[in-house]
């Protein structure tokens, strides 16, 4: 222990007088440490655990984009989405061009009704048409790289990452169960669902990371703990504004908060209008703007879990509205346009050079 906070001690003279003296100046206005409640801590522990899921699921699917685009770069186009049933089954089997080539039409087709699943039709000319791109990605692979790759061999290593990343899913969707019962137990009223970008997975997480209103004194005091502001750069009375957000915060909370935010400035008007208004007019970027908006959106997730009673969209005359009433109006007049976004990403990119 000893050697570990070696490593970190202050050995500037003024920096150790300040930090021992910090104690002291807070009195009152220091956060006093929360314990959240044992099932409260339990939603956040699994959510957590989620995002662990999602992150593996999502890295194998990329791996398996990557195997799929070197080896047979035809295959994408051929198969349907590569999450779906169908698609991992097919990759599973049938990646190898000697063995689609060497296999009868019926085969294929007889492989491909057993494994079809929702929308995807069993026989007809789907199935016809997806043997007859399978073979022809096959060709293509041959040609392409002829004697120089051992299919067989690539053919164990995707039916490898699938087997694992059917693994993630299927704890995944015995986590969104357990997530789901235990959020209905804590938040019977679902009030953070009602707000615009808050949907079914972003819920639990939100309020497994704040757990209470009572916990924050005001909505500064909860933007302060989400770590949504950005640094503060100035010196001898010049500002510099356009900082990086800071680092402080929960990761987690920040990352929930900036899905949510990207998908509420479409549905809510009155949070278009912010992102439309610095995008448009304050020369900002998507996610300068998307930043902005989160920190509205956390004053709507503060105000309904104290109150507990849910977010009603309004027009700009206060009338409560549907959904797609406040779309309509979105798209009408907090469309930002195609040339204005990119003006944003190419200053953005001088400013990183």
């Amino acid at each position: 222990m000893r050697r570990y906070l070696s490593e970190h001690a202050k050995t500037d003279l003024a920096d150790a007088h300040v930090l021992a003296a910090i104690p002291g100046f807070g009195g009152p206005e220091l956060d006093p440490l929360h314990l959240p409640v044992p099932r409260s801590h339990a939603l956040q522990r699994l959510t957590r655990q989620r995002g662990r899921f999602q992150d593996a699921i999502a890295a194998a699917r990329r791996r398996l984009l990557d195997l799929i685009r070197w080896a047979s770069p035809a295959l994408e186009r051929v198969l349907p989405d590569i999450g779906t049933r169908l698609s991992m089954a097919l990759l599973q089997r049938w990646v190898d061009p000697e063995a689609v080539l060497r296999a009868r039409r019926s085969t294929i087709a007889g492989f491909i009704a057993r494994h079809a699943s929702g929308n995807h039709p069993h026989s007809g000319p789907f199935v016809e048409t997806l043997v007859e791109g399978l073979r022809q990605a096959a060709r293509e692979a041959r040609a392409l790289h002829r004697d120089h790759v051992d299919f067989a061999e690539l053919q164990a290593e995707i039916a490898i990452e699938i087997d694992v990343m059917t693994a993630h899913m299927t704890a995944r969707a015995d986590l969104d169960r357990k997530i789901e019962a235990l959020y209905a137990e804590l938040q019977p009223e679902d009030v953070l669902r009602t707000i615009p970008g808050v949907g079914r997975h972003l819920a639990p997480v939100l309020f497994g990371l704040l757990q209470t209103a009572d916990r924050f004194r005001s909505e500064r005091h909860i933007r302060g703990f989400c770590g949504l502001f950005p640094r503060r750069s100035d010196s001898g009375g010049v500002e510099r504004p356009r900082q990086k957000i800071t680092q402080g915060g929960n990761d987690r909370i920040k990352r929930a908060l900036m899905l949510a935010a990207d998908t509420a400035r479409k549905i809510d008007p009155d949070l278009a209008e912010v992102y439309w208004r610095l995008m448009t007019g304050k020369g900002h970027h998507h996610k300068q703007a998307l930043c902005a908006v989160a920190n509205r959106l956390v004053n709507r997730i503060f105000s309904v879990l104290r109150s507990g009673r849910p977010y009603v969209l309004r027009d700009a005359d206060g009338r409560g509205i549907s959904v797609a009433e406040a779309k309509a109006i979105v798209a009408e007049r907090y469309n930002v346009p195609d040339a204005i976004r990119a003006t944003r990403r190419a200053n953005r990119t001088q400013l990183a050079a």
